[in-house]
């Protein structure tokens, strides 16, 4: 991964992307990834310091917050609490913007820029599919002002993070439905399983099986999978295994 900014229009940033993959185990470290990364990188073309905050807002979850620091973290994560700054929901921000430049607008969400310790902020719009959305913001200590390179500059990083975001969640999206899909695989079997072993005590058919299973379960007020594992731990050789691993990807 790059450290520092190139020339926007060099050969060398044809296809750039972030890898916000390796290493992380789900999409909180994935954009812990993205703000140190961002942090990185604009401070370099800004010759100074720079903290970043990110958010993350998907359907039907709660907001995902990172920071590059403490202090970055703390204002992403006052988005959830307060939903009136340039990162909530209805932001609806396309374009970098200049937060110490906008006017009477997030007043409240400026007064916790100067209570952390900032002085200006460069909030950036990311490009997700529809169902998400998320930003990142540039936080600056002092008098510093975004000038207009480092806004352009902004502007090209957003295009980059947005791509390597949304192929971070895509990818954490199907290793989460593999995963799902395999306890569903473990959670058949074990039923399958016991019903073989009832149906073998009992001369009784599988639908005949599945019932007793089933009864005992609304009876204990337990599922299925765990009266069929208790059924199993019983045998006298205990539970079979289970294991399904995804087939190698040459």
């Amino acid at each position: 991964m790059a450290v520092g900014p190139a020339n926007n229009k060099g050969p060398e940033r044809q296809g750039f992307l972030l890898d916000l993959i390796t290493g992380a185990d789900g999409e909180e470290e994935s954009l812990q990834k993205l703000a140190d990364a961002a942090a990185r990188w604009i401070g370099a073309a800004a010759s100074t310091a720079l903290e970043c905050a990110a958010v993350l807002h998907r359907q039907r979850t709660c907001p995902v917050t990172a920071g590059s620091t403490p202090g970055a973290g703390a204002l992403a994560a006052s988005e959830d609490e307060h939903g009136d700054g340039p990162t909530g929901l209805g932001a609806a921000l396309t374009a970098p913007t200049v937060v110490s430049q906008a006017g009477p607008r997030w007043q409240g969400y400026r007064r916790r820029l100067l209570e952390l310790g900032f002085g200006a902020a460069l909030t950036l719009p990311l490009a997700l599919p529809v169902g998400s959305s998320a930003s990142l913001v540039f936080l600056a200590s002092g008098n510093y002002a975004f000038n207009a390179k480092i806004v352009d500059e902004a502007a090209w990083f957003g295009e980059v993070a947005s791509h390597s975001l949304k192929l971070a969640l895509d990818v954490h999206g199907v290793i989460r439905a593999g995963d799902n899909l395999k306890q569903v695989l473990e959670s058949r079997t074990s039923i399958d399983v016991a019903c073989g072993v009832l149906m073998a005590q009992n001369r009784c058919s599988y639908a005949e099986a599945f019932s007793r299973l089933a009864g005992t379960s609304r009876n204990r007020n337990l599922k299925v999978r765990s009266v069929a594992d208790s059924i199993l731990k019983a045998m006298p050789s205990g539970a079979p295994k289970t294991r399904f691993e995804p087939p190698a990807i040459a």
